[in-house]
């Protein structure tokens, strides 16, 4: 069975400026874990927003503000 990448299956990693936010806030959540702080551009208003709406899809009880 052929591999398929999971960017050509997650609907939200169709988006490329919505797949880079994710990435973004994966990589620095995962390195903060680990102790070591990193810093990444500012998203813009309307990237946040998406992100919010991603994220309270699947955690609608969290809160990220």
């Amino acid at each position: 069975m052929p591999k398929k990448l999971l960017k050509k299956m997650n609907p939200y990693l169709k988006d490329p400026e919505l797949c880079k936010a994710l990435i973004y806030q994966s990589v620095s959540s995962s390195t903060a874990v680990e102790g070591v702080l990193t810093k990444y551009p500012k998203l813009s208003k309307t990237m946040e927003k998406k992100l919010r709406e991603v994220i309270s899809v699947h955690e609608p009880s969290a809160s990220y503000e």
